[in-house]
């Protein structure tokens, strides 16, 4: 469970901090598209799809990193 506030500083943060691919690739990922959809779709391999959705989650886990240091 995230809270309302945690929510908006996530999407603020992912909002900047994405490539379009990466951001595609995420919005994709949580529509419930497989990996291979998205690289059809998006016209790349699906290890590309891959690379993508595991930089997304390294900037998550920096979010919440940085967001434990300030409280």
């Amino acid at each position: 469970v995230i809270s309302t506030e945690e929510l908006q500083s996530l999407v603020g943060c992912l909002g900047t901090t994405l490539s379009p691919l990466e951001a595609d690739a995420l919005r994709l990922y949580l529509e419930g598209s497989s990996y291979e959809d998205m690289a059809e779709e998006l016209g790349c391999d699906t290890k590309t799809i891959d690379n993508a959705l595991q930089r997304v989650k390294r900037k998550v886990v920096t979010h919440q990193q940085s967001r434990q240091v300030l409280q």
